[in-house]
């Protein structure tokens, strides 16, 4: 699936660059002659541009969840699972459980800042850069997922330009901007207390009784 979507980035950026280097030297070759020409030279350059742009805004935010991923890395008593189907929520990027019973739902974006919006009713809890409101709203996809696993919403921005996280108080939202080490940062010292009111399709197994002279291991987290 990953190779099928980079042969249609690079196709599509390949034939957008043809069309516009292509259509700059049509315009080029008859730029003081035939007029008609050389509009259409630039009009065919102006589209091979546009084709490049769409199709880079079109797999960036997959390139950035890509990356992303490959960088996380977590305790093996934690369970970890991607693209987890959470009934009447959606499908959650990563769904996470702490060898202590805390769950997390994490979504990954490509925004390189936010911040707290104005308690406003019916608006997104979260601006972009200069207060400026988001294309789509990231924040009601991830907490409608959250409350339906009974988990705690994280909403990571792994290509923010300054770390940090945003915790406001009466939301149990956490918003980590920077790389991968500050959102583990995080996941770990979360202290939250396990909810136990939700179904749970990753769930905690039984502890196993021990055996005389004989420790007993750590196991991660089932996921089911």
């Amino acid at each position: 699936m990953r190779n099928n979507h980079f042969a249609s980035w690079l196709g599509q950026m390949l034939l957008g660059f043809a069309l516009f280097l292509g259509g700059l030297e049509v315009a080029r070759i008859f730029w003081s002659g035939l007029w008609e020409a050389a509009a259409g030279g630039v009009a065919a350059a102006v589209l091979g541009l546009s084709w490049m742009v769409f199709a880079e805004n079109r797999q960036r935010p997959q390139r950035i969840l890509r990356k992303a991923r490959r960088a996380l890395s977590f305790p093996t008593q934690w369970a970890v699972k991607f693209d987890k189907s959470v009934p009447q929520g959606g499908v959650i990027p990563v769904a996470v459980i702490r060898s202590d019973g805390v769950r997390f739902v994490i979504d990954i974006q490509g925004y390189i800042d936010a911040g707290w919006n104005d308690p406003i009713e019916g608006e997104s809890l979260l601006v972009g850069p200069r207060g400026k409101k988001f294309r789509t709203d990231p924040v009601a996809p991830l907490m409608q997922a959250a409350s339906a696993w009974g988990a705690t919403p994280i909403l990571w921005l792994p290509e923010a330009k300054y770390p940090r996280n945003l915790r406001q108080q009466g939301c149990n939202l956490i918003v980590v901007l920077g790389g991968a080490r500050e959102l583990k940062h995080v996941l770990r010292g979360a202290e939250i207390v396990p909810r136990h009111d939700a179904p749970l399709e990753m769930t905690m197994p039984p502890k196993a009784a021990r055996k005389a002279r004989k420790p007993t291991q750590a196991t991660a987290p089932e996921l089911v």
